[in-house]
């Protein structure tokens, strides 16, 4: 438990470095990006008035240009971390730095020292937010510390009273507290991506070595299955009486349980989105007669008939074996739903370039509440003499329909209790497949 909880703890610091990198990189990319944009739009202003013949910009326009053209330097070689990184997280308090300089410079010549010392209040609160871009509480506050400090010189040079000063003060503050506050919030909720990064991972993993145990299991016992199965086939014909009905019980509840394990199987394999096999000719006609003949004498047991109705020579592509799977376990439900006297139909016809298959029984119908999940994995519906269900004999017809680009759906229809139709393209898919997009949705034929 030590070992897992400081691999966790391990985990967790270095996914919370990574990602919090990764964060600060991007912010200084948009810190360098902000603040070349806004130098050249300076400089642009500046050029403008200076060619309208305005003297105060004139002798702005050389400082801005050189300060526009160390901030494009430092856009471009950003990156490469140590003094650069230092440097762009730097960089507002440098502007405040010589936004002062230079308002220093012209305010002699400048007319309103006022207007000036009041609209830096402004840019200075802007550089101070800009700040934030360095996700780092302590610039912020250094940066509005010495914002304030520069903004009270120029304002106590322009005359501006103290009440007013102390008043910026407080403006600097509530951008710097604001914008502090926001990035601790932002580091809260990166720290809870993470620890949900963290968790679902581990439950991916976990996720992913349960359903590894349950296919070995459940593959390692197909073999003591099929033993069983052969004994009881043994016994079975050398007894007489009541003790041979018993072991063919035996062998049929084998039979049933090897069932299971194949579709266990089956479901693995079609989640993962493989098939084992390449799609082949299919000839319904001669498959759909001959499940029909296999469960003739559990249909009579049942009181029930079982007929099919497929044209004759009807064929297509599509895989063997997902398909004999998915009228198996649809005869199997309608056998577990059929009442004494009724009937069971098994069909496939062609309409246009799509195969409509379709197992239908008479007898009990599906309840109203059962319909909207019945093909979910692990839903119970308790049959008129099913003892046991895991809930997956539907849900596996789902998955083989949406193997096929199919689709399945329970249908309404004149002199059946229950109509299960599936609707496929004649020519199944050859390769690999996805069934992420509509694994989590009911098919509809």
């Amino acid at each position: 438990m030590l070992t897992d909880d400081a691999s966790r703890g391990r985990l967790l610091t270095e996914s919370s470095t990574r990602a919090f990198s990764a964060l600060r990189a991007r912010a200084m990319e948009s810190l360098a990006k902000i603040r070349a944009i806004a130098l050249a739009s300076f400089c642009l202003v500046a050029v403008a008035f200076t060619a309208a013949g305005d003297l105060q910009s004139r002798a702005e326009l050389g400082p801005l240009l050189a300060y526009a053209l160390s901030g494009y330097l430092l856009l471009r070689w950003r990156h490469g971390g140590g003094w650069r990184e230092h440097l762009t997280m730097a960089s507002p308090m440098f502007d405040v730095v010589f936004m002062f300089l230079l308002l220093w410079s012209v305010g002699p010549r400048a007319e309103s020292q006022i207007f000036n010392a009041g609209w830096t209040l402004g840019a200075f609160a802007l550089l101070v937010a800009l700040s934030a871009l360095s996700l780092r509480p302590p610039l912020i506050s250094a940066t509005a510390a010495l914002a304030f400090a520069l903004l009270a010189a120029l304002q106590l040079r322009a005359g501006v009273s103290w009440a007013s000063i102390a008043m910026s003060g407080v403006v600097l503050a509530l951008v710097a507290m604001v914008s502090a506050a926001v990035v601790r919030e932002l580091d809260r909720l990166v720290a809870r991506l993470v620890v949900n990064e963290v968790s679902h991972e581990e439950l991916r993993r976990a996720q992913g070595e349960a359903e590894t145990l349950t296919h070995l299991l459940v593959h390692d016992m197909k073999g003591p299955l099929t033993g069983l199965i052969g004994l009881a086939e043994v016994v079975a014909s050398e007894l007489e009486g009541p003790l041979q009905k018993d072991v063919k019980m035996i062998e049929q509840q084998g039979r049933r349980l090897q069932a299971m394990v194949g579709d266990l199987l089956a479901i693995a394999r079609l989640e993962r989105g493989v098939l084992n096999s390449a799609p082949e000719t299919v000839d319904l006609s001669a498959l759909l007669v001959s499940l029909a003949n296999a469960y003739a004498a559990s249909a009579r047991n049942a009181g029930a008939q079982i007929a099919t109705k497929v044209e004759s020579g009807l064929s297509a592509m599509l895989h063997r074996e997902m398909i004999h799977r998915f009228f198996d376990n649809l005869v199997l439900n309608a056998l577990d739903f059929v009442r004494p006297g009724g009937r069971i139909e098994v069909a496939a016809s062609q309409e246009g370039a799509e195969l409509v298959l379709a197992v239908r029984n008479t007898g009990e119908p599906v309840p109203a509440d059962a319909r909207a999940r019945l093909f979910q994995k692990g839903v119970v519906r308790r049959g008129f003499r099913q003892k046991h269900n895991l809930g997956l004999g539907l849900y596996l017809c789902r998955l083989v329909a949406v193997a096929h680009d199919g689709s399945i759906a329970l249908r309404e229809e004149a002199g059946w209790a229950t109509s299960f139709v599936a609707r496929l393209p004649v020519e199944a898919r050859r390769v690999a497949f996805d069934l992420e997009p509509a694994i989590s949705r009911v098919g509809t034929a």
